[in-house]
This record gives C-alpha cells, structure tokens and sequence, in this order.
C-alpha cells in the first residue's frame, strides 16, 4: 500500500471529536490528544531524532543504516537490529509528521535495506538462516563480540521493514520482502519435554537453543513465521499453541503474564500488529491481556508509592532499563514467573522507573500514560535533545545518563499509533502479516 496517512490521521481526530463521550466516562481520544498536545510531540520528535541522528550514514560504508543501540554518554555504541527495526518505522513517522521528507526517508530507507540484504546473501558471519546478530559494529557490520543469532530482535527489524514496505512500496518493498523471504523460520524449531518452541537463538553448532516457553514478546514471530513468503520457510501453528500461558491477577485485573513482569512484553509486538478485536482459536483476546496488565503495573505503583519516591511522585511501568547498578533486564512487577513466596525474586522491585513504560502503554492506558508523560517532562535531569532519557530513581539520585534505542522506539511508535492508528492501518494492509494472523487461527473477536 502506497498512501500518504496525515489524511487518515485527521480523519480519526474528527471522528473522535464528534463521538466524543468524555463527559460519561474516561475522556475521549481527542480530549486527550488535545491536552497533551505539546507533550506528546517534543517526546514524538526527540525519539525520532534519535534515530536519524545516530545511524550509521556514510554512503559507502558497509554498516550504513545501522542504528546505535544507545546514545548519550557511551561512546561506540554498537548497533542493535531492534533498533533498526524500530527506526525504519520511525522512518514512515517522521516522513508523515514533517520532521524528514519523504523523499529523505525513503532514501535512507533503501540504504538500510541494502546493507541488510547484503549482510543476508553475502557470508556475512552477521547473519544465519537469515536471521541477524543482535548487535554489529556500527562501522564493519560485523558481529559484536559474544553477540547471538536473535529471532526476536530480528523479528523486531523485519516488523520495521514490512511497515516501511506497505508505507513506500516500489523499491523498499522489494528490498523488504526479500529480506523477509530468506529467514528460515523452521530453522528455530526446537523441543522441549514433548513441546514444540521456536529458540531464541543458535549454539555454536548451529542448533536452535533456549526456547520460547513463556509467554513474553514473541508474539510477532509467530506471525512473521506463519505468514513467511517461503513455503518451505513457513511455521504452522504449532509453536504459537505450544508456548506456556500462566494466567495472573492484581487489582482484580487477570491476564497472562511475562516471567520478568516487565512491561515492555505486553507492547512491542501491538507495537507493530493490530491485535484489536481479535482472538486466536483458544479464545485469547491479546489486545485485552495487555490492557490488563498495563491497569495492574499503574496500580502496583500506585499501591507501593509509600514505598518509593519515584513512585509517589507519579512514575510506573516497571520494566528492564538502565539501573543504579546496571542495565536491568529483571525488572517488573507480580504476577510473574517466580513465586510469591518468594517477595524478593518475585517482585524485582527497586524503585527505578523508565519512561518508556508507561508511554509503551499509551494504546491501553491512555489517561495515565499521558498523566505520566507530562509528568516525566518535568523532570529536568532526564529530559534531553532525544526526549526523555532512559530511567531515573529518586531514592538513589539517580539519573540514567543514556537513551536506548528500543526504549525510544516503542515510546514513539505507541505515542503514533494512539495519535492516528497509523501504523496499524499500513500493517493491517500487508497480505503476509494477515496470512499469518489467519494460520494462527485469529478471527474477528
């Protein structure tokens, strides 16, 4: 699909406007877009700037189009293949929201597909099956040392990719399809105890290892397996159904939870696909889970605010960031996979937020993601030339000093999609994505 979408965009506004029923209950779309306007958009462009700026853009390097994992205060970051992913979609945002032409970011498009496309089908030691390495030398493309093959970052990139396609069609949706054509899903599969799961990454052998079991972000790959446009490459639904679902409560709210509680497994994946008004054949509503969860990670904040300052003051959606001691990638809130017994394992709770959180579950939680975006941006320290910066704990003064790439993807791409549904409109477009839906057994709900 070829198509410009501000047009799209405003339609929804006025729609919003003349359904609005804010006075009978939780204020409208538009009410909402309207009061925080002028927040939204500094968030909206800092996280694009983000990624134009720190890409790889020399036109003959070998690595042109990565993107940093992070910025700021490290120096040589290597690039992520999720940050990739997410800045080709930041690509079709900024082009329909003015900060790029869309000549501009085609072009940069194109480029970036080539270098992944080379990467693909010339030995690269970057890539196998068609997957990618999670992180490469912003210079040489090269694998980062002790990087792994990942599914999920590389099912991240080609969910970029494919919006991308459908937004800019021609030249990028060639290179994007063909790019997405050499991935080997069945080369993922593996067992488990009498289960089948897709790995999470290669052995040094070469053999699938560390299996999806959980229910976390993997969504997406399911899709992207089932909708493969290689016959031979393509997943049934065997793995989709086969994966652990643990049903949780907080608050009153029961949804199917991630082993870490992070609240960043309930996004990326409606980040890219729409799962509105859908339930698979067992009857699960994946759209309504994360609604769900998200009202429980607003609520465990607010419930334990006489515990943290950082809570108090208004922040939550726990989820893995930078830390005091560290990045953290454990950090989340109940259910979760350990056991309440156990309150120090299952809760992994220190009082660090990240802004992401919250913003990631602006399409859930409107009113209290935008209550906290406002909120974020007054916090001096941790607001920056790319928006808000990655974490901050006010017990410990702390102040993340860094932005990471994925953590600006998903806050700008949710920030979007609730402005105008604008990625969803150019996904729900593109025929491999609905195939895969259809295989999985998704139906109207």
């Amino acid at each position: 699909m070829k198509r410009i979408l501000t047009v799209s965009c405003s339609i929804i506004l006025i729609l919003a406007t003349l359904f609005c029923l804010a006075a009978c209950g939780e204020p409208s779309r538009e009410r909402l877009l309207s009061k925080y306007s002028e927040q939204i958009d500094k968030e909206m462009r800092g996280s694009f700037d983000f990624f134009w700026n720190e890409a790889q853009t020399t036109k003959d390097s070998p690595a042109y189009g990565l993107i940093a994992d992070r910025a700021g205060t490290t120096s040589n970051s290597y690039a992520s293949i999720a940050s990739v992913g997410f800045g080709l979609a930041a690509y079709v945002v900024g082009a329909e929201e003015g900060y790029v032409t869309k000549a501009q970011a085609e072009e940069r498009t194109i480029g970036t597909l080539e270098t992944l496309l080379t990467l693909q089908t010339n030995g690269s030691k970057a890539t196998q099956h068609g997957f990618f390495t999670h992180f490469l030398n912003m210079n040489s493309a090269t694998p980062a040392p002790n990087s792994e093959i990942s599914s999920i970052d590389t099912a991240i990139m080609l969910c970029g990719a494919i919006t991308a396609a459908e937004y800019f069609g021609g030249e990028v949706e060639t290179l994007a399809e063909e790019i997405y054509a050499n991935v080997d899903w069945t080369s993922m599969r593996m067992m488990r105890n009498g289960k089948h799961y897709i790995a999470m990454t290669f052995n040094a052998n070469g053999n699938p290892v560390t299996p999806w079991d959980y229910y976390a972000e993997q969504l997406m790959i399911y899709v992207l397996g089932a909708g493969s446009p290689t016959p031979e490459y393509r997943l049934d639904d065997t793995e989709y159904y086969d994966f652990t679902r643990n049903q949780g409560e907080y608050g009153g709210h029961k949804f199917y939870f991630s082993w870490f509680g992070s609240i960043f497994t309930y996004q990326f994946s409606h980040a890219f696909i729409d799962f509105r008004d859908k339930k698979d054949a067992q009857g699960t509503d994946w759209w309504t889970n994360s609604v769900e969860a998200s009202e429980a990670a607003y609520e465990y904040c607010r419930d334990n605010s006489r515990r943290y300052e950082s809570f108090k003051q208004g922040g939550w959606g726990l989820t893995a960031c930078d830390a005091p001691g560290g990045y953290n990638g454990t950090l989340g809130c109940p259910p979760r996979g350990w056991s309440p017994e156990d309150p120090e394992a299952y809760a992994r709770v220190e009082g660090t937020i990240a802004p992401c959180g919250a913003i990631g579950s602006v399409v859930f939680t409107p009113k209290q993601s935008l209550e906290a975006l406002e909120y974020y941006q007054t916090l001096r320290l941790i607001n920056g030339k790319y928006g808000l910066m990655d974490s901050y704990n006010l017990d410990r003064n702390y102040y993340a000093l860094d932005y990471i790439g994925i953590d600006k993807g998903i806050s700008l791409l949710m920030l979007y999609n609730y402005k105008c549904d604008g990625l969803w409109e150019l996904t729900n477009n593109n025929v491999f994505l609905q195939n895969g839906l259809e295989v999985l057994g998704f139906t109207a709900a």
